[in-house]
């Protein structure tokens, strides 16, 4: 069963710390921006719930003096080799840049050290700049049938300026690539 990526955000939560729902739902409202996603906590329960049916996590009750007693969620070494497996899983970058499932492995993977990171890096980097277009041509299709001159150009230029910021932002995304991946090997190579 493949992980979903809130499957991947709790594993690693619960890798780091055991946690209640309460606890992860906290954490993504203050990181779900970052890695793309945000849930209702009845969400989170539900797959809590999910993964200790297939033995990723247990659950114990913990007593608390104030307060109801909280249901606190452990990895198992099942979730934890499910987690590993997802790591070390091939990336495929996805077309869109900014696509946050970068940022969900370069987060989650952090725990393997900069080595795995760099390969990350690379491995977005290498699929950037081979996918960089710029100056996409007018889609026609866009354009009314019955459209004057002038609405044609205008037209033609909406697309231009659209495609700059397309490639601007990409461009960006490549330079920051760029000095990631120096960093990364620095760190690699002072092992």
């Amino acid at each position: 069963m493949p992980l979903a990526r809130l499957d991947v955000i709790i594993l690693s939560l619960l890798t780091a710390n055991d946690r209640t729902g309460y606890d992860i739902h906290k954490w993504l409202e203050r990181n779900g921006t970052a890695v793309g996603y945000n849930t209702q906590p009845s969400q989170i329960y539900r797959q809590l719930t999910r993964m200790e049916s297939v033995g990723w996590a247990v659950s114990s009750v913990e007593e608390r003096d104030r307060g109801p007693d909280a249901k606190v969620f452990r990895i198992t070494e099942a979730g934890t080799a499910k987690l590993e497996s997802w790591i070390d899983s091939p990336y495929v970058p996805a077309p869109r840049p900014l696509d946050s499932d970068f940022q969900v492995r370069l987060m989650f993977s952090s725990p393997r050290g900069p080595a795995k990171m760099l390969e990350l890096v690379r491995t977005e980097l290498a699929y950037r700049r081979e996918h960089e277009e710029y100056r996409k041509d007018l889609d026609v299709d866009l354009v009314p049938r019955d459209a004057t001159p002038q609405l044609r150009a205008w037209f033609k230029e909406s697309a231009l300026v659209q495609s700059e910021r397309g490639h601007y932002m990409v461009q960006t995304l490549i330079a920051w690539l760029e000095s990631a991946e120096v960093r990364l090997k620095n760190l690699v190579d002072s092992q």
